[in-house]
């Protein structure tokens, strides 16, 4: 039977049970308003840890929802500070109608009230409402886009920053709608100005850690496409140099990723950028190209970084072979 919790559990599960006079909720079970910056009294240490997991792509479909179960039962042993999750929350949004839609965020929530830790979400293309026209959505539904997201999870926005101690973390919106119904990878122009001011506020000596779904820079189509093609605007951010000269001077010591499903690091001139994997793996379906299901553990000391894949002894009830995708 699944569990499920009423408003005020949830908050105070989620991490937001004392919520300011400036916070707006909205919508029976949702959240909205201002992100909370969590007090310097809990984050003073040069030492502590946090978890990045992405692609849980939740449903009931191949125990999808058990398997997050299992990965949040892992995530709790390891003490971590905070959790952001990366991104492709539900498996999926993008091509269904609203009681299907309005299930699975409700199914991923019933799921997140078991973790310990505040989590800050990211917004992944499958978690954008109603795009497809395979849905039947239109697009004067008040929900269509992104708003679902940022009712159910977003905090009102989808792209926001917060400071952990020394440290600033800013959560991007990688997804933009194309006039087609479909998505591509973009930071457009209105998030890009944030982004800028938002830098200029942290200033060059604090230590930076940006989160984006979309990757900005990655292997991975020179991997899957022999052909070497140019990469698609689904697999990676189309403007990302334009975002890299930005991010450039600062001190940015990771870029955190997901959507691929696959666990990769890069580093340039000091910056790491890590696709962390998948909870899901192969969409639920076993690894995904000989990389299991599970999430990253970040370890920050002083203005150093590294991270770790931790597994959670996930088991498929079906496989398939593997093919491009994300």
């Amino acid at each position: 039977m699944m569990k499920t919790i009423n408003r005020r559990d949830f908050l105070k599960q989620a991490g937001l049970g004392m919520v300011g006079a400036g916070t707006i909720l909205t919508l029976p079970g949702r959240l909205s308003g201002a992100l909370r910056t969590l007090p310097a009294s809990t984050a003073e240490g040069e030492h502590f840890s946090f978890i990045h997991f992405t692609d849980t792509h939740v449903q009931t479909e191949l125990n999808g929802h058990l398997g997050m179960r299992k990965a949040v039962e892992k995530m709790n042993q390891i003490g971590a500070a905070f959790a952001i999750h990366g991104g492709d929350i539900v498996f999926d949004v993008f091509e269904t109608d609203r009681r299907r839609a309005d299930f699975l965020y409700r199914l991923y929530r019933d799921e997140l009230a078991h973790l310990k830790p505040q989590t800050y979400h990211v917004i992944g293309n499958h978690d954008v409402f109603g795009i497809s026209p395979k849905s039947g959505v239109r697009k004067s539904d008040p929900e269509y886009g992104k708003r679902m997201f940022m009712d159910y999870l977003g905090e009102g926005r989808t792209y926001r920053s917060f400071d952990y101690g020394r440290w600033h973390f800013i959560l991007l919106d990688s997804i933009d709608i194309t006039s087609d119904r479909s998505y591509r990878g973009l930071i457009d122009y209105e998030q890009f100005e944030w982004l800028k001011a938002d830098l200029q506020e942290t200033g060059k000596d604090r230590p930076i850690v940006i989160v984006t779904h979309i990757p900005l820079i990655t292997l991975f189509w020179q991997i899957v496409d022999a052909r070497r093609t140019p990469i698609p605007p689904g697999v990676a951010i189309v403007n990302a140099k334009k975002v890299w000269e930005l991010i450039e001077p600062y001190n940015v010591r990771a870029v955190l990723q997901g959507h691929l499903h696959i666990r990769e690091k890069l580093e340039y001139n000091g910056v790491q950028y890590i696709t962390s994997g998948a909870v899901c793996g192969n969409w639920w379906k076993g690894p995904r190209m000989g990389h299991p299901e599970g999430f990253a553990v970040i370890e920050v000391r002083g203005d150093e970084l590294t991270w770790r894949y931790e597994t959670y002894g996930w088991k498929a009830a079906v496989t398939e072979s593997d093919a491009p995708g994300h």
